[in-house]
């Protein structure tokens, strides 16, 4: 940047009053840099497709660590989710895929400058001013010079750079809101394992958060029982990945049954925002494209309409708008739904009403809500993403034309005032968008994850999860052959382990209780008694704390 600015002040000299710019319009300006943005994504874009294709090469077939046999056999067929050994979905570390693609990105920017230093040195620039030959014939005016050219590689690539900088960092307070929101599902969901069902009932009434998270649940449950005649085909798939039986006569109680026990909104519902977080860290190809196609419609815009860039930037600041206002009104007419269903069903759950009533009674309701209606076309695309991909470009074009600000030396030199009033609007907009980007994206990306909004990309990930890996208890329930051959001894000195018993009975005091039973069998009776007493005291005490809890 002080080299930058250095070369800047030479080009400028205000003592004299000279300048020695060669445009006189900004919309010349604006439009050759334009064109060298273009040229710069395009060059960025298939960099990192060439990157990427030799990273899964390298991670498919040419690289092998111990265990991949033993995973492969166990995760089976290869899918989209990663799985470990135990067949748990491996999340994704938002913040440290945040990082490893700012390093790809800076490794990108490296490469540009690396072209730019080849072109200077080579006589690219030089040859390139010759072709456009100073001032056109309708008084349009291009870089003189083979400096002037390069000059404004050096500006368009810093402006790039710091672009790219301000762009993550709005991610960055995304991730981190998105980090917190995972976290808080997690924590529901393990409040949800650890009551049964009478618990639940009761501490729904004194855990609002709690309360909530089952009536999501329960409302996804409910659609996914309308899907056997709203959406056949996707019901069926359905019936298929839990192995039951579509032409059984309780094929519906045995699916209602199956996702009842098993099923994780919270996993399903962090799949579905680290999906949606990813793709805005890695900045889609359809995202890359869409900044090339405006930056053309700016070169035109410059070339023929003769428009400065400063005139059509509002234009994407009310787009932005738009597109969180759109956000905002789908996630309150989704929660309003939502706190419609958890009335219905509270109201429901009477001490006389039965589950089937109740299923019933939410599977018959009347005509379709107005949301309902408009969303069909959700259910085939993913509108979350296109909406997400738009506010991606928005966020990248406001980050450059902040950067344009920060790096614009002449403009801080000439008319200050001005731009110290621009950069404090900027500013200020940044500040808003990093508050509202954690509190808006993770609510969005949760709620348009439920009906009526599950898109073929939701699916997916309901068809991976629809028996959580972390709640499935059918692989710790199978019998091993361990387990087969462990003697009376073994069973119980394990099971004083899990009661929390072998801290104060080592497994040495164990074994000489049982030589002093006389044998093995008698001596596991003996520990047994004294493990009843302890769980005795272990359930009272359970007891009490959730009296207290409670109280």
């Amino acid at each position: 940047l002080f080299a930058m600015m250095q070369t800047a002040h030479a080009l400028y000299q205000p003592d004299s009053g000279k300048s020695d710019k060669w445009y006189s319009k900004e919309y010349e300006f604006n439009y050759c840099e334009a064109v060298l943005v273009i040229v710069f994504v395009v060059i960025a874009v298939i960099f990192e497709v060439v990157w990427h294709r030799l990273v899964h090469l390298a991670a498919t077939k040419g690289s092998y660590s111990y265990g991949d046999f033993h995973d492969s056999e166990i995760a089976g067929e290869a899918t989209p989710l990663e799985r470990d050994s135990h067949g748990n979905v491996k999340h994704k570390k938002l913040l440290k895929e945040q990082i490893a693609r700012m390093g790809s990105e800076f490794m990108t920017l490296g490469l540009l400058a690396l072209l730019i230093f080849v072109v200077n040195q080579t006589g690219g620039f030089s040859s390139l001013a010759k072709q456009t030959q100073g001032t056109h014939e309708d008084g349009f005016a291009f870089p003189a010079t083979g400096e002037d050219w390069l000059h404004l590689a050096e500006v368009v690539h810093i402006q790039l750079f710091l672009a790219v900088c301000l762009y993550f960092i709005l991610i960055l307070c995304l991730v981190k809101g998105s980090i917190r929101k995972i976290k808080k599902w997690e924590k529901l969901q393990l409040r949800h394992k650890a009551h049964s069902k009478l618990q639940l009932r009761h501490n729904l009434h004194w855990d609002g958060e709690l309360k909530k998270h089952v009536a999501e649940r329960e409302y996804l449950i409910r659609h996914m029982l309308k899907w056997k005649t709203e959406r056949p085909e996707v019901f069926s798939r359905a019936l298929k990945d839990l192995n039951i039986d579509p032409e059984a006569s309780d094929s519906e109680q045995q699916f209602e049954r199956a996702v009842n026990e098993h099923f994780s909104l919270s996993v399903y519902l962090a799949l579905n925002l680290e999906n949606g977080v990813m793709d805005s860290i890695q900045i889609h190809f359809s995202t890359w494209l869409g900044i090339i196609v405006l930056m053309g419609l700016f070169a035109l815009l410059h070339r023929y309409a003769k428009t400065d860039l400063i005139a059509v930037l509002p234009w994407f600041l009310v787009a932005s708008c738009l597109l969180f206002a759109a956000m905002v009104v789908i996630l309150h007419r989704q929660r309003r739904q939502l706190t419609k269903f958890t009335k219905d069903r509270m109201r429901l759950d009477t001490p006389g009403a039965t589950n089937s009533e109740s299923g019933r009674s939410t599977g018959s309701e009347g005509a379709k809500t107005w949301l309902q209606q408009m969303c069909t076309i959700h259910q085939k695309i993913s509108s979350e993403q296109m909406l997400l991909r738009t506010l991606q470009i928005c966020l990248f074009l406001l980050s450059y034309a902040f950067a344009r600000v920060l790096v614009d030396y002449h403009d801080w030199l000439n008319e200050f005032t001005t731009t110290l009033l621009i950069f404090s609007a900027f500013t200020i907009l940044f500040l808003l968008l990093a508050y509202f980007l954690p509190r808006t994206v993770p609510d969005f990306l949760a709620v348009t994850a439920l009906p009526p909004f599950v898109d073929p990309v939701n699916l997916e990930f309901l068809f991976k999860q629809l028996l959580d890996d972390h709640m499935d208890t059918q692989a710790i329930l199978k019998p091993s052959d361990r387990a087969s051959q462990m003697s009376h001894y073994d069973v119980v000195s394990e099971l004083a382990e899990v009661m929390g018993v072998a801290a104060s009975w080592t497994k040495d005091c164990l074994r000489s209780t049982c030589d002093e039973a006389g044998d093995s069998a008698g001596g596991a009776k003996c520990i047994t008694n004294k493990l009843k007493q302890r769980v005795g005291v272990a359930h009272r005490n359970l007891h009490e704390d959730a009296f207290q809890s409670q109280a």
